[in-house]
């Protein structure tokens, strides 16, 4: 066993069971494919192991905040067990890591993860799932308008089930569309994207990235981000899937990218204009000119996520809950007036001290929609009394359409 063990990058969620202070421990990575739940004194050890302290340490750092020991056996037997989840930064982990990236790189489609667990699994009852979350939505007069972006949440079905009913029937008249979907990477990426040449899979059927496009981009700047691998047990884009299809059934494709944290521009380590900004967004503006076809930029993003969940250490009141909400009508307006640089500036004004989960497909989905109006269908701010997340769903469109399509100008056949 490691001398300075470190825990590979994992969510703790804090709860409480029967009285309890509990930690629910889950991987992003999905390599660890069950959750566990420990006591808040292990998740306070897990906590320790980052690579930096022996087990010594450990045992110092627990006294320190427990006043009681913890054996060496006990630390030995915790990295035996977390070792046998593949949770430790391990020869044994970087073996099985090896053989899912193998067997994942030579997948044709990715499968969904989160069928059976966030959505049902059968197709027939992810329809009637479907169909009851968009009972009371119609798409009324603006679906005539010239729909150029979409702004998305990517939280559960269940939490956001009312902002995604706002906003998806405006995407039932864009069929024969390709749809680039932005969304939020929520591990550490190799570089700021991860494009996605993989079709991908739902319990409603394969949504395809279009092969010309495909083709485009191995022979474009754009080749270097292309990474697979993230996509794997990513929920942001996976969670649009069976929204999209429900639509506009087998009649669209996608081009799917996640985005990195945007952490440098917060700290001020880097600054507009950045080169690799400028290069990523003029190799997708080429690439999508070059493939010649209509297209439309969905960010599937959501907003700041405060609370004890997210490491906060005060509980939340309405104050606190009011004040978020404020900060957050603020980064709508930018969002509504396009302002990508306005929308960051902040971000970084509060340090992202709110955590805005949605912060880097916004702020490129608005690079790259520079000159088009938004406008704000829905908000949402959830909370549980402990922690809170809020989420936004918004439409981009051509504003001089939009004014004639709701004077009755327009035509029907756009």
């Amino acid at each position: 066993m490691e001398d300075y063990p470190r825990i590979r990058a994992i969510e703790m969620i804090p709860f409480c069971q029967e009285g309890k202070e509990m930690v629910l421990l889950r991987d992003p990575e999905g390599v660890m494919e069950e959750q566990l739940i420990v006591s808040r004194e292990l998740a306070f050890v897990l906590l320790m192991m980052d690579g930096s302290r022996s087990l010594r340490d450990i045992q110092v750092e627990y006294m320190r905040a427990f006043g009681e020991l913890i054996y060496t056996e006990r630390l030995e037997e915790i990295c035996t067990r977390l070792d046998e989840r593949f949770l430790l930064h391990t020869p044994r982990y970087e073996r099985r890591i090896t053989e899912l990236k193998d067997d994942y790189e030579r997948r044709a489609l990715r499968p969904p993860t989160l069928a059976g667990k966030s959505y049902p699994a059968r197709p027939e009852e992810l329809l009637e799932f479907l169909k009851s979350l968009f009972s009371r939505t119609e798409e009324g007069e603006d679906a005539l308008i010239d729909l150029r972006g979409v702004l998305s949440p990517h939280i559960d079905y269940r939490r956001g089930g009312e902002v995604y009913a706002a906003v998806y029937p405006y995407l039932a008249k864009e069929k024969e569309k390709l749809v680039v979907i932005f969304g939020t990477s929520h591990r550490p990426l190799k570089r700021m994207w991860a494009v996605s040449l993989k079709d991908m899979e739902s319990p409603l059927g394969a949504v395809k990235v279009p092969p010309a496009l495909k083709e485009i981009i191995w022979h474009s700047p754009l080749a270097r981000y292309v990474d697979e691998w993230p996509h794997r047990g990513e929920h942001s884009i996976e969670l649009q899937l069976p929204l999209l299809q429900y639509f506009l059934g087998s009649d669209f494709s996608i081009l799917p990218i996640l985005m990195g944290n945007m952490d440098d521009f917060i700290s001020g380590r880097r600054k507009e204009p950045d080169p690799e900004v400028e290069e990523v967004l003029t190799a997708l503006r080429d690439c999508l000119k070059r493939y010649g076809r209509p297209y439309i930029l969905l960010s599937a993003a959501d907003l700041a996520h405060i609370g004890l969940q997210f490491g906060d250490l005060y509980p939340l009141n309405e104050v606190i809950l009011e004040r978020s909400k404020k900060r957050d009508e603020m980064l709508l307006e930018r969002i509504r007036g396009g302002d990508a640089r306005g929308f960051l500036r902040l971000i970084q004004e509060e340090g992202d001290s709110r955590r805005i989960c949605g912060l880097a497909p916004i702020y490129f989905q608005l690079r790259m929609l520079e000159g088009w109006a938004g406008e704000i269908l829905s908000y949402r701010q959830w909370s549980d009394g402990a922690s809170s997340v809020s989420f936004a769903a918004g439409i981009f469109y051509d504003q001089k359409e939009r004014g004639e399509c709701q004077n009755g100008k327009k035509d029907n056949d756009r």
